[in-house]
C-alpha cells in the first residue's frame, strides 16, 4: 500500500516518482515482498493467538485437574481409615459409607469432563505430552479411590458379619451356661413325690434344650460361611465355634447324667416306698397274729 496526502492507494496503482528508474516489474516484486511479509505477520499473529488460547485452555485444564485431584485425595484419606475395627455403631458406619459412595458416583461426570477435555486437547496441543501425563495421574488417583472405597465397604460388611456371629455365639453360650447349673444339679429328691416332681421339671428342661438345638446348628453354619468367605477374623470365629460346640456337648452330657441320676433316685424311692408299705402291712398283720383274742363263740372266731 502507498500513502499520499492522507489517502491510501493500492500498490498496483502506484506510479514511479519523478526521475525514478523503477520499472513495473520492480514494483510488482516489491508488492509481492510486502504481501509475503504481511502474510507471515498474519500467520505469526494467528499462531500467537492459537498458543495464547491453548495456554488459557491448559491453565484451565490444570486448575480443573488440581481441584479434582485434591477432592479425590481427600476422599482417599476417608476411604482408607480403619473405623471398621471399632465394632460400635457398625450399621451407622455402613450407611455413612453408602452416602460416601453415592458422592463418588455423583462426581463421575466431573471426572469424565476433565478426562474428555484433556484427551481432546492432547490431540493437537503444544503441551500434549504434559496433558497426557496429568490425565494419567488423575485416572490413577480415581482408580485408587474406587479401590479404597470398595475395600472399605467389604471390610465394614465383614466387620458387621463378624459382630453378628460373635453376638449370636455369645447369646447361645450365655443360654447354655444358664442351663448348665440345672443339668449339673446333684439333688436326688427327698422322697418319691419329690423325685417325680424333679423329673417333671427336668422333662420340661430337656424339651427346652432340644428346642434350642437349631441355634447351635445356625451358629456352626454361620461360622462355616464366614470361614469359606475368608473372613479376616476366621481364627476368632473358629475359636468361638469350637467353644460353642464344646459347651453344647458338655450340656448334653450333663443332661444325660442328670436324667440317669433322677431315674436311679426314682427307682430307689419306689423301692423305699414299697419297703415302707410292706413293713406297714406286715406290722398290721403281726398284731392280728400275736393277739390273745381267740373269740367267745363260733361267730367271733370266724
Amino acid at each position: 500500500m502507498a500513502s499520499s496526502g492522507g489517502r491510501t492507494r493500492p500498490l498496483s496503482a502506484a506510479r514511479p516518482l519523478s526521475g525514478s528508474k523503477e520499472r513495473p516489474t520492480d514494483i510488482r516484486n516489491r508488492r509481492e515482498k510486502v504481501l509475503l511479509k504481511y502474510q507471515e505477520f498474519s500467520e505469526a499473529v494467528s499462531s500467537r493467538r492459537l498458543k495464547l488460547e491453548q495456554a488459557k485452555q491448559l491453565h484451565q485444564f490444570y486448575s480443573d485437574a488440581d481441584n479434582l485431584e485434591s477432592w479425590i485425595n481427600d476422599k482417599i484419606r476417608i476411604a482408607s481409615d480403619e473405623s471398621y475395627k471399632d465394632r460400635r455403631n457398625l450399621q451407622v458406619k455402613i450407611q455413612k459409607h453408602q452416602s460416601f459412595e453415592a458422592e463418588i458416583a455423583a462426581h463421575t461426570n466431573s471426572m469424565m469432563e476433565v478426562k474428555n477435555k484433556g484427551r481432546k486437547m492432547a490431540q493437537d496441543h503444544f503441551a500434549a505430552e504434559a496433558i497426557k501425563k496429568r490425565l494419567e495421574q488423575i485416572e490413577s488417583a480415581w482408580d485408587k479411590l474406587h479401590t479404597a472405597s470398595v475395600d472399605k465397604r467389604q471390610k465394614l460388611q465383614y466387620a458387621q458379619k463378624g459382630e453378628q456371629f460373635i453376638r449370636e455365639a455369645d447369646e447361645v453360650l450365655t443360654w447354655m451356661n444358664d442351663r448348665m447349673a440345672i443339668a449339673s444339679s446333684s439333688e436326688p429328691g427327698k422322697d418319691l413325690e419329690h423325685v417325680e416332681l424333679l423329673q417333671t421339671k427336668f422333662d420340661e428342661f430337656s424339651k427346652d434344650v432340644q428346642a434350642n438345638e437349631p441355634r447351635i446348628t445356625s451358629v456352626n453354619q454361620f461360622a462355616q460361611k464366614l470361614i469359606h468367605e475368608y473372613h479376616p477374623e476366621s481364627e476368632l470365629i473358629t475359636s468361638k465355634r469350637k467353644l460353642v460346640n464344646e459347651t453344647w456337648g458338655m450340656l448334653k452330657q450333663l443332661s444325660q447324667q442328670r436324667r440317669q441320676v433322677l431315674e436311679g433316685a426314682h427307682e430307689i424311692q419306689k423301692f423305699n416306698r414299697a419297703v415302707e408299705e410292706t413293713a406297714t402291712w406286715m406290722n398290721e398283720k403281726s398284731n392280728a397274729v400275736l393277739s390273745d383274742d381267740y373269740g367267745r363263740d363260733l361267730a367271733s372266731v370266724q
